[in-house]
């Protein structure tokens, strides 16, 4: 079985996440990233990497791949984390 992570952010905290999560069969990640270039570059073409461009303010978005993910962590920074803190308590997002 594969569980799907969504990753929230691309800064230099994701990368030993990510690629932890990469290392493990069982993982497939996708990293939603305001620069999609350094998701991308953090994923390197791995076969169970996603790199995907974000942006905080579109909830829709957001929504949309929390609920095609099992688990969804943030790594933005904190002043973030008040911006969609109605729609992380109701999705359950892990902020880290």
């Amino acid at each position: 079985m594969t569980y799907n992570v969504l990753v929230l952010g691309a800064g230099m905290i994701s990368k030993p996440l990510v690629k932890y999560l990469l290392d493990h069969p069982t993982f497939s990640v996708t990293m939603a990233s305001r620069t999609v270039s350094k998701a991308e570059k953090i994923i390197n073409n791995h076969n169970f990497g996603t790199a995907v461009e974000f942006n905080i303010t579109d909830d829709k978005l957001l929504e949309k791949l929390i609920s095609n993910s099992d688990l969804a962590v943030s790594l933005l920074p904190y002043i973030f984390f008040s911006t969609n803190v109605d729609l992380t308590q109701e999705l359950t997002i892990c902020q880290l």
